[in-house]
């Protein structure tokens, strides 16, 4: 597939993100699902060479000064999908990149990568997710505990589940049984992922109004793959 041109508008009916965090040992109590995490100095340097070992990046072309945490809104255009966020709070690793958004069809950019950071971390604990809205909303949760089977949640409105989530979350020293009617794990009812996250992240994928936490933003260089990705999932 060529590279798509610059200035090229992504369809406004479309959006979506993703996000890949990775938390190494040795693994902090965990939290529960309303308790905030402390705020962690943010290590630039280190984000800058999480963003590197991605597959989908070739080079930063610029990078801006560190800023609170966000959530990432979704890119208009060809350029902004060049856009990733990274931050490195101690030993929790946090990168947003919508080169990583699946079409729930095809594409397996998010699986591809959260297997090439479980082979380079295999005692870390591995977290990618990303939400697509293309006129039918795709959900895709990727989990890697160890200790336990990795967990896979994927669909568009009604979720399959592949793993275990009670075993995840009992890797993760979290007790399924005190956590309340929100976290069923058996397969019918509802279940909230964004407290599941949270736990298994230590909060690294929530956003708070007054938030402390700081994150670098950088344009990058697409690779070859990352560019045919790319194309695929937003410019169908």
């Amino acid at each position: 597939m060529s590279p798509v041109p610059p200035g090229t508008q992504v369809d406004p009916r479309h959006s979506g993100h993703a996000h890949l965090v990775v938390v190494h040992p040795p693994f902090a109590a965990p939290l529960r699902p309303g308790e905030r995490p402390p705020a962690t100095a943010h290590d630039p340097e280190a984000a800058r060479a999480a963003v590197l070992s991605l597959s989908a990046v070739s080079e930063i072309r610029r990078e801006h000064a560190p800023s609170p945490l966000e959530h990432p809104g979704s890119p208009a255009d060809r350029e902004e999908l060049d856009g990733v966020r990274a931050a490195v709070w101690g030993s929790t690793v946090k990168i947003s990149d919508p080169a990583l958004v699946e079409d729930g069809v095809l594409s397996g950019a998010l699986e591809d990568e959260f297997r090439a950071q479980k082979g380079r971390h295999p005692a870390a604990r591995i977290a990618a997710v990303c939400e697509r809205d293309f006129g039918a909303s795709y959900l895709k949760i990727l989990v890697a505990v160890p200790g336990a089977p990795d967990l896979a949640v994927e669909g568009f409105g009604e979720l399959e589940v592949t793993g275990d989530r009670r075993a995840t979350l009992a890797a993760a020293g979290i007790d399924p049984d005190r956590l309340g009617e929100d976290y069923d794990v058996g397969e019918e009812g509802f279940f909230d992922y964004d407290g599941f996250l949270h736990m298994l992240t230590g909060g690294a994928l929530s956003v708070y109004a007054d938030e402390e936490r700081l994150e670098s933003a950088f344009v990058v260089g697409r690779t070859q793959e990352g560019e045919t990705g790319i194309g695929e999932v937003w410019f169908p």
